[in-house]
């Protein structure tokens, strides 16, 4: 039986990890051997629907979990907020249909012809793991075959 001392609410901001079990429990007390996942949690407040946002993560280990929780608290404080299966296509469809506001439909349609060379190459990229190398690459290749007004030079 654990101390009392020992059982202590989290502290304001203080993020969830528990462990989520597939079956029985063969050791409750490190789960050494149990089948399942370490499973973290951030709690960021109440959606426009009244209920709560979080965003999770998992690993094999309970350091795992904290390590990319971590990295989850920085992407927040810089202020990216995008799932790990948002691609660059899902963002320029996105860019497409709501970003340009106001613009008429030849503007529109303008971008959408300029991108859809650039998205047939890194359109399936995680939009969290593409790199200026990966555009700069993608950007060089369409350049052997784009005229500049498509492809600038430079930076």
């Amino acid at each position: 039986m654990p101390c009392v001392a020992d059982l202590k609410r989290r502290g304001y901001g203080e993020d969830s990890i528990y462990f989520d079990h597939a079956s029985d429990c063969r050791d409750r007390q490190h789960h050494r051997g149990c089948p399942g996942r370490w499973r973290g949690s951030i709690s960021l407040g109440l959606g426009g629907d009244g209920k709560r946002v979080r965003r999770k993560v998992s690993g094999r280990t309970k350091t795992e979990v904290k390590d990319k929780l971590k990295l989850l608290h920085e992407e927040l404080r810089e202020g990216v907020r995008s799932s790990t299966r948002y691609t660059v296509q899902n963002a320029a469809d996105d860019w497409l249909a709501h970003g340009l506001d106001g613009r008429s439909m030849k503007t529109v349609s303008t971008n959408r012809e300029v991108l859809t060379p650039l998205t047939e190459l890194i359109g399936a990229a995680r939009l969290r793991e593409l790199t200026a190398a990966d555009v700069r690459s993608a950007l060089a290749q369409l350049a052997t075959s784009r005229s500049t007004r498509t492809v600038p030079d430079g930076p």
